[in-house]
């Protein structure tokens, strides 16, 4: 049984969404390590085109190069749903997957897909107790702060633990998610 993962890959839709894992991960004792010298965040859009369409187009050469490693490595992929629902947006990433004749993702493989509705922001301001619906496209206004990013990650870290108590007002989409936070936490079997 090995202790912690030796890899962690992000792929992510822009900053908010990396720095949201990348700070709920820091929470994890067994990943403190691994954050220092062997975390690869996939490098972001920069700005052209759809956060959402660069995951998708990358999800299937990240989800091969985690499986081509012989290394105990988690692979995260955070992406909105958009005007999908999030089943919708995670059959995208599969439909991806078998597009590039690849095998599926079976549960025990260590991914973990995280999609919020509209904006991972919803997902910010609700773990910050703010009554938010999943269907307002713009949850992103006023903009979310660095430091609410940490704060939220903080408080998804107490949310995600087995036997946590959710408050009412979390979102359907973050409150389905927590199960997947805590496979980016869990040490990997082998």
């Amino acid at each position: 049984m090995v202790d912690r993962w030796s890899n962690i890959v992000i792929l992510a839709e822009d900053q908010e969404h990396q720095n949201l894992v990348w700070h709920y991960l820091k929470r994890c004792p067994a990943n403190r390590a691994v954050l220092l010298h062997r975390k690869r965040n996939v490098q972001l859009p920069a700005g052209r085109g759809s956060g959402s369409q660069f995951v998708r187009e990358r999800f299937s050469l990240e989800v091969a190069a985690c499986r081509g490693r012989h290394a105990s490595v988690v692979l995260i992929v955070i992406t909105d749903a958009d005007n999908l629902s999030i089943g919708a947006r995670e059959q995208t990433l599969h439909d991806e997957l078998a597009k590039n004749s690849q095998a599926a993702i079976g549960p025990a493989e260590p991914v973990a897909i995280l999609v919020p509705k509209w904006q991972v922001e919803t997902w910010v301001k609700c773990l910050h107790g703010e009554t938010v619906r999943e269907d307002d496209k713009d949850t992103d206004k006023p903009p979310v702060t660095p430091e609410q990013v940490e704060t939220a990650a903080k408080i998804l870290y107490v949310w995600a633990r087995p036997n946590a108590q959710i408050p009412a007002h979390c979102v359907d989409s973050l409150r389905s998610a927590l199960p997947r936070w805590r496979k980016c936490d869990a040490a990997p079997h082998t």
